[in-house]
């Protein structure tokens, strides 16, 4: 029997209630900090339904240049930062499918929203001229009023106010990656999309995309942490200092709650399992290409775990599957084993300067470095309970391998000494449902199988469980949180 032992990988801090999920159901909140940005409506001039072309028909682009990649209808187009900076909003068509690519250079932002409407007719949206939080508010031109802040994707004004847009997933990484992502992709072709502008204003050509305008003796604006042009203002005007101010995050809201991945705190070629809400997902990252993306976990009903390989395809970060030992690429593609041809659902987030992720969302988590394992972690266990050859340090319950699960999940527990021992599953009530282990055992590592069944052999319902283990005469004691999902 090894030596080695499954590590405390899951600590997914599941006792954290639900972090405030912003101000967007207060629409009379967020319009008293509506800011005019220095031009008037529609003097950023958005793109409608411009041309796309082939990469080599494009000189406006460099292999580092950031995009925002979409495929729709099996058709993958790239939207490049360069237009975001000058236009910042995108409205395209794709067969009978519409969509909004927004960039807010001031808060780094790219968004992409479903912007088809009830009757299959295309919504189109403009730049207000107007800011929360430096960050741009889109306005509705269908009615030519409502306003839509790009990062709450919610109406604030109107008798659309708290209608929210449909967040689309996006692959937000350099052009270079891009292109070996798609290599049949097409990109935004310079000075198209502007026939709503005819004889007003001409067309920005290519050279104006090659340079970026948020540059002054101060230095570059994306990363230069005191040059700000507006304060935030829905936290009080002042700046989370927990990171710097120009820090990129991928952020992600699902069920009431917001989570911050840094950039700067992920590892190169990071494989993140973690919960958000009530999803389990995964969070990849990907440093040179500054790609950070999430997916979620479930494949025909069952919840997969990942831990990071060595890739053997043509992209840089490859992944295995606990469950079933399938590898998949950072497309969420699996390439090779028992689920070879299926794909994991990309879930809508984006990436954020960290000062307005912030400001929008004071409560939100921030990824400490949980969730990623290791092939080293993973030793197959077939037995309701194994005993591993070593003499522990000390006493310990770690965190339950997988979690959340919906089958079964394996709990790791260390006794320095010998004693009477309990291991108890309790539900959110307080309530015992199984108690795994009431007995003496020797001193030891021990792996603990729960099936999700109580006592009497009868599945439990979805929810968080409390796991017990106590050594009474000792007076040790110590609780971890399991997630279950059906």
């Amino acid at each position: 029997m090894r030596h080695g032992f499954v590590a405390a990988f899951w600590a997914l801090a599941l006792t954290a209630g639900p972090a405030e999920a912003g101000r967007y159901d207060e629409p009379g909140f967020l319009s008293t900090h509506l800011v005019s940005g220095g031009v008037p409506k529609d003097g950023i001039p958005a793109l409608t339904n411009p041309n796309f072309v082939a990469p080599n028909e494009v000189g406006y682009l460099r292999e580092d240049d950031v995009v925002m990649g979409l495929v729709i209808n099996g058709e993958p187009r790239a939207y490049p930062h360069n237009i975001g900076w000058w236009n910042e909003i995108v409205n395209d068509r794709i067969g009978d499918m519409s969509v909004t690519v927004s960039l807010c250079p001031l808060t780094g932002t790219g968004q992409v929203f479903n912007s088809t409407d009830s009757d299959g007719s295309q919504i189109e949206f403009g730049v207000s001229g107007l800011l929360i939080n430096s960050n741009l508010v889109m306005y509705d031109r269908r009615d030519g009023n409502t306003l839509y802040p790009q990062m709450i994707y919610t109406a604030i004004n109107g008798e659309r106010a708290g209608e929210r847009l449909e967040l689309m997933p996006v692959v937000e990484t350099t052009w270079a990656m891009w292109q070996r992502m798609y290599p049949a992709t097409t990109v935004v072709e310079a000075s198209t999309g502007w026939e709503r502008y005819s004889g007003e204003r001409p067309p920005y050509n290519e050279r104006a995309y090659q340079s970026y305008p948020y540059i002054s003796a101060r230095g570059d604006y994306r990363d230069t942490n005191d040059f700000l042009i507006f304060l935030p203002s829905t936290n009080g005007g002042t700046l989370d200092k927990r990171f710097e101010t120009k820090d990129m995050v991928v952020g992600l809201c699902r069920g009431g709650e917001t989570k911050a991945y840094p950039f700067r705190a992920m590892p190169d070629g990071a494989v993140i399992n973690d919960v958000v809400g009530d999803d389990l997902m995964v969070t990849i990252y990907h440093a040179a290409s500054r790609t950070a993306l999430s997916y979620f976990t479930r494949v025909d009903g069952d919840l997969l775990s990942f831990y990071a390989v060595e890739p053997q395809g043509s992209l840089p970060v490859e992944f295995v599957d606990v469950e079933t030992g399938s590898r998949w690429n950072m497309l969420g593609e699996a390439v090779a084993g028992p689920l070879a041809g299926r794909k994991l659902d990309q879930v809508p987030a984006y990436n954020s300067m960290w000062f307005a992720w912030a400001a929008y969302w004071p409560k939100t988590r921030i990824w400490q470095g949980e969730g990623i394992l290791s092939a080293e972690d993973i030793s197959p266990v077939t037995a309701v309970e194994e005993t591993f050859d070593t003499t522990p340090d000390g006493f310990a319950l770690e965190q339950n391998f997988p979690n959340p699960f919906n089958a079964q999940t394996q709990i790791q527990y260390a006794l320095p000494v010998a004693g009477a021992v309990r291991l108890v599953v309790y539900n959110a009530a307080g309530q015992p449902v199984r108690v795994l282990v009431d007995g003496d055992r020797p001193q030891g590592l021990y792996l603990q199988r729960w099936d999700g069944r109580d006592d009497g052999g009868a599945p439990v319902a979805s929810g968080t469980y409390w796991c017990r283990l106590e050594m009474p005469e000792v007076g040790f004691s110590q609780v971890r949180t399991m997630s279950l999902l059906r």
